[in-house]
């Protein structure tokens, strides 16, 4: 049960008197079945305006509702669908009334991009969505000046279907994130990188100025960025770097640098890796060049296999204090040494975490053919990483297999 859930006064359901002999449902079942049902449904249905008594039940049901995830709603299919037509308008109108109905409350709210950008334009064309929110349930005290009332946790997904990220999104009014919401305590931002450059370095920039108004000093900020490029992240002159600069991980990381923001998370996806069974003899294998700036956070998580480590003779003076976790996820380390070293940088780091594929071991028990004692898979057995204790010695180390299964403890 949520904190936020409604204290409402409980009225009983009044019924129409008929003649059939039909058995009536306890007020108690009606309110289990109202619960059942999506708060978008009822917002969109006015069930709230059946009777005084039945609201109160759909008020206690959209105030306990504290998480609220777009692409699982109706609402998602609905704006795709009417976007390009001249029910847009509809559209609005029903988006502005489920607002100040419902998801005026939530506290963790998923959106992507291109939805999230036409609510800021909601909120700057109707100004009234900050002044009247969260009035729907006379125990819930809204905020003045701000449309969600008690969102701490915002979730930002961006790229594929989810929209893409350019300056054409306009998030350039800093003063409209103040009517969003008061701050929040965690920031998630979900990106795929693709080569239609349909997101954009300075698509991205513009947006986090614009969080960084709803944001404060002790605000968590998580990013996720996935691969879906035929480039890579391999390594890259300046050049190259420059020319590709929408399509290379490094390039986001240095974005928020810029802006002065600390990252809590940090987690590097290649969607189109590999099977860790199919990379023997492979050729054009597709690798992470490992910048040192990637260790400007706090959990640094790698799903994508790790080839070339930034130098370690170029950077020997930098001190990394905030890293204190660092995952492998399923994916081959090239150069463990390397590796090693890259990581003794950091001198806080708590905790290396190797997850193997969670069949590893049986298949390795069925091969006849000698193929697991090839270098490649040298990074999913314990005898490959024999050196972490001696390196890192601060450090709590484990191989795991991806059921959760731990295999190997080290400490």
């Amino acid at each position: 049960m949520s904190r936020n859930r409604c204290r409402c006064v409980r009225l009983p359901v009044v019924r129409v008197q008929d003649s059939s002999d039909l058995p009536q449902l306890p007020d108690e079942i009606i309110e289990i079945i109202v619960s059942k049902v999506l708060p978008t449904e009822l917002v969109a249905y006015g069930w709230d305006q059946v009777s005084r008594s039945f609201g109160t039940f759909v008020h206690r049901t959209l105030c306990s509702k504290v998480y609220y995830c777009a692409l699982h709603d109706p609402v998602w299919e609905l704006y795709q669908t009417t976007r390009s037509c001249y029910d847009l308008k509809k559209f609005d109108k029903f988006l502005i009334l489920l607002i100040k109905k419902y998801i005026c409350q939530v506290e963790d709210i998923v959106l992507p991009v291109s939805l999230f950008s036409h609510i800021q334009h909601l909120l700057e064309k109707h100004s009234f969505l900050a002044a009247t929110s969260g009035t729907a349930c006379n125990f819930r005290h809204p905020q003045p000046g701000v449309a969600f009332t008690n969102l701490t946790k915002l979730t930002i997904q961006i790229g594929a279907e989810c929209g893409g990220l350019t300056l054409s999104h306009n998030f350039e009014n800093l003063k409209a994130s103040s009517s969003l919401c008061k701050t929040l305590q965690e920031i998630n931002l979900d990106i795929v990188l693709s080569d239609n450059e349909d997101v954009t370095c300075a698509g991205f920039r513009e947006l986090l100025r614009f969080l960084k108004e709803i944001s404060y000093k002790l605000t968590v900020w998580n990013i996720r960025l996935s691969d879906n490029t035929t480039t890579g992240q391999g390594w890259s002159g300046p050049a190259n770097l420059n020319r590709y600069r929408n399509k290379m991980f490094i390039c986001y990381i240095r974005t928020m640098m810029d802006l002065s923001l600390q990252i809590n998370q940090l987690e590097l996806v290649d969607k189109r890796k590999a099977s860790p069974y199919m990379l023997v003899m492979a050729h054009g294998r597709r690798t992470i060049y490992m910048f040192p700036e990637f260790k400007i956070c706090r959990s640094l998580v790698i799903c994508y296999d790790i080839g070339l480590i930034a130098p370690v003779f170029s950077h020997e003076n930098d001190r990394f204090d905030d890293l204190m976790h660092f995952e492998v996820d399923e994916s081959h380390v090239l150069y463990k040494a390397d590796l090693l070293e890259y990581l003794k940088s950091a001198h806080e780091l708590r905790e290396v975490r190797v997850v193997i594929p969670s069949t590893f071991y049986s298949r390795v028990s069925r091969c006849t053919e000698g193929c697991f004692s090839n270098p490649d898979f040298a990074c999913f057995r314990a005898d490959g990483w024999c050196s972490v204790p001696a390196k890192l010695p601060g450090a709590h180390f484990e191989i795991v297999a991806n059921d959760g299964h731990a295999s190997v403890v080290t400490q």
